[in-house]
C-alpha cells in the first residue's frame, strides 16, 4: 500500500524542517529519490507519489528557507539535504538520490560536489556554515528535471537592463534602447542588440552585487548592534530574450513563464501574484550575495556537476518555457561516461496537468534506474 507520512527532520546546525515520505509498504527498500528547492516547498511534488508507486522511496522536504527567498542562504540548504538522505539511509534504502528539479538542481549538484570534494567553509560574507567541517553522506545517483544553471543565471537571464542607476536597481533610469518590449528594437531582434542586451544585463547583476557589498559596510558602520541585514526589491525580473522571441532556442514552448503569464505583464505588473506571494522579487544584501550575485554566489551547477561522479540523467520537456540550453550545458559537464538526456515531447517546467507527461516522467527514471542496476 502506498504511504505518505509527514516527518520533522534536524540539520546538523540544531534547525527543523519538515519532509514528506511517500512509499509502498509491500516493497523491500533499495532506492529512494529526495526532491527539493530552495524556496518551494515540494514535499508533495508532482512525481513522489508516482515514484512510490513504482517501488521507488520518496522524499520531498521543505529547505528551512521554504516560502522565505528573501532570507535564502543556500549554503545552509545543504545541511537540511544531509539530514535528509541520513533519514533514508535510516529507513534502509541502500541507494538515496537526488533530483534537481529546475531550482533544486544547484542544491543537489552543490551537496554532490561538497560531499565528494569539500571546499566551502562559509558564505562569501564568512558566515556559517563550514561545510568542509559537515557530515554530507554522499548520493549514489542524481537526477536532473527541467533544471537550470543556479540561482545567479537564471535570474540574471530574466533581470530587465533598461533599468538604470549607478545600483543597477532604479525603475525610473530608463534606457529605451535596452528594452526588450519597446517594438523599435523587435523582435526579431538583431544580433547587436542580443549582444548589448545580455551584456548589460550582466552588468545590472554586477552593479547590484557591488551595491549590497558597499551597503552591508555602511550597515556595519551605522552603530545599531541589532541591525544585521535589510531587504530590498529588485524591478522588472521577466525579460528574458527567449520568451519574447520563441525562435530563440526554437522548441515547443509557448513564450510564457513558468508561471503560464505573458512575460511583458509579469515584468510590469507589482501587484499580488501567486496567493501570498507577490511579483516582485525582494532580498536581502546577504541572501543577495549567496543566492543571486554572479561575482560572489558559489552555486554555479556546471562547476559543481564535474565534480560528481555519479550516475546521472538530465529530463527536459520540449515545452519546457525556460528552452533547452540550461539542460544542455549541464549535462554537457556531467563526467558520468554513461550519463544519458532524454526529451519529453510537449512538457512544460512544471507540467502541471499533464498526467501523460508526469507518467512517463516517472517511467523514464524507473527504467533508468534499473539499467544503471541503481535498483
Amino acid at each position: 500500500m502506498i504511504k505518505s507520512e509527514p516527518v520533522t527532520l534536524t540539520a546538523q546546525d540544531g534547525v527543523q524542517f519538515h519532509a514528506q515520505w511517500h512509499y509502498d509498504d509491500a516493497v523491500k527498500p533499495t532506492a529512494a529519490i529526495m526532491v527539493a528547492h530552495p524556496t518551494t516547498d515540494w514535499r508533495n511534488h508532482f512525481l513522489l507519489k508516482l515514484l512510490a508507486e513504482r517501488g521507488i522511496g520518496a522524499l520531498g522536504y521543505a529547505t528551512r528557507f521554504s516560502t522565505r527567498e528573501a532570507e535564502l542562504i543556500l549554503e545552509e540548504t545543504l545541511l537540511d539535504t544531509a539530514a535528509s538522505v541520513e533519514f533514508l539511509h535510516s529507513k534502509g534504502y541502500r541507494s538515496v538520490l537526488g533530483m534537481g528539479s529546475s531550482g533544486g538542481a544547484e542544491i543537489f549538484a552543490g551537496y554532490q560536489s561538497e560531499a565528494t570534494k569539500p571546499t566551502i567553509k562559509g558564505t562569501p560574507l564568512g558566515d556559517a556554515p563550514d561545510l568542509t567541517k559537515a557530515k554530507l553522506p554522499p548520493l549514489a545517483g542524481l537526477v536532473f528535471l527541467n533544471p537550470h544553471l543556479g540561482r545567479p543565471f537564471s535570474l540574471t537571464r530574466g533581470l530587465d537592463p533598461s533599468v538604470g542607476g549607478d545600483n543597477g536597481n532604479d525603475p525610473l533610469q530608463y534606457d529605451a534602447d535596452l528594452d526588450l518590449y519597446n517594438p523599435k528594437n523587435g523582435p526579431p531582434f538583431s544580433d547587436d542588440f542580443k549582444n548589448r542586451y545580455e551584456a548589460a544585463q550582466i552588468e545590472r547583476n554586477h552593479k547590484i552585487t557591488r551595491w549590497c557589498q558597499e551597503t552591508i559596510k555602511k550597515i556595519e558602520k551605522a552603530g545599531n548592534p541589532l541591525m544585521k541585514d535589510i531587504p530590498f526589491i529588485v524591478h522588472r525580473t521577466d525579460a528574458a530574450l527567449l520568451q519574447r522571441d520563441t525562435s530563440l532556442e526554437k522548441t515547443d514552448r509557448s513564450g510564457k513563464t513558468i508561471w503560464n503569464e505573458d512575460p511583458h505583464y509579469a515584468n510590469y505588473n507589482p501587484g499580488p501574484m501567486r496567493g501570498p506571494r507577490t511579483r516582485l522579487r525582494i532580498f536581502t544584501m546577504k541572501s543577495w550575495i549567496s543566492q543571486r550575485g554572479l561575482s560572489t554566489s558559489v552555486f554555479d551547477v556546471v562547476h559543481h556537476i564535474k565534480n560528481c561522479h555519479v550516475p546521472t540523467i538530465v529530463l527536459c520537456g520540449t515545452a519546457e518555457e525556460g528552452g533547452p540550453s540550461h539542460s544542455k550545458h549541464i549535462y554537457d559537464a556531467v563526467p558520468d561516461p554513461k550519463k544519458k538526456m532524454t526529451w519529453i515531447k510537449d512538457a512544460t517546467h512544471f507540467m502541471s496537468g499533464q498526467d501523460a507527461q508526469q507518467n512517463e516522467t516517472a517511467d523514464l527514471i524507473v527504467d533508468w534506474l534499473k539499467e544503471r542496476s541503481i535498483v
